[in-house]
C-alpha cells in the first residue's frame, strides 16, 4: 500500500496527497524522471557535451569564466534540464535587475526542471524572488510568490531538504 502511496506522489507531482508530502526519495526520482526526457530531445553525444560544460561551470561557480559557461548551456542546450540549473545559478550570480530577470526566466521557462538533488527549480526560484521582492520593499508581490509556493508546490525542497514553505515562514512570508 505504501508503495502505491508512493507512486501516485510520483504520477501527480509535487502535490500533497490528503496531506501526504512527497518524500526526498520520490522528488529525486521525479527529478531523474525529468533528465530522462532530455534523452528525447538531445542525441547522447549533445548530452556528454552539455554535462561536461555544466560541469566545467559548477566545478567554480564563483570563478571568472562560470557565468560565461552558464550562459552557454543555456544558450546551447535551451530545452535541457540542465538549463534550468544554469539559469537559476546565473540568478545567484547576478544583482538587482538581472537577477530578477534571470529569477523570472527561471520560473516561466524552466519551472518544470530539477536538480539531482531533487529541488524543482521553479519553485527554489519563487522563494529567491519572492525573498528579493521583500527585501526591495515589495511586500505583496513577495507574499503572492509565497502563496503559489504553498498552495502548487507544498512538498518542494531547497538543497539542504527543507521544506520550501519553511524557509518562506523564516522569512514571515507564510
Amino acid at each position: 500500500m505504501a508503495q502505491l502511496l508512493s507512486l501516485f506522489v510520483v504520477l501527480v507531482g509535487l502535490g500533497a496527497v490528503q496531506g501526504v508530502e512527497p518524500t526526498i526519495e520520490v522528488l529525486r526520482a521525479n527529478a531523474q524522471a525529468r533528465m530522462r526526457q532530455d534523452l528525447a530531445i538531445y542525441s547522447a553525444d549533445d548530452l556528454r557535451k552539455l554535462e561536461a560544460l555544466y560541469q566545467s561551470a559548477n566545478k567554480n561557480l564563483r570563478g571568472p569564466e562560470a557565468t560565461e559557461i552558464l550562459q552557454r548551456v543555456v544558450k546551447e542546450f535551451p530545452k535541457s534540464n540542465r538549463a534550468g540549473s544554469a539559469v537559476l545559478y546565473l540568478a545567484q550570480l547576478a544583482s538587482g535587475a538581472e537577477r530578477e530577470a534571470y529569477l523570472r526566466t527561471a520560473i516561466e521557462a524552466h519551472g518544470d526542471t530539477w536538480y539531482g538533488d531533487g529541488v524543482q527549480v521553479g519553485p527554489l526560484a519563487r522563494v529567491q524572488l519572492a525573498a528579493y521582492y521583500a527585501a526591495d520593499g515589495r511586500t505583496a508581490e513577495a507574499r503572492n510568490l509565497a502563496k503559489e509556493v504553498a498552495d502548487d508546490f507544498p512538498g518542494a525542497v531547497d538543497h539542504s531538504g527543507r521544506r520550501l514553505v519553511e524557509v518562506l515562514r523564516g522569512l514571515k512570508l507564510l
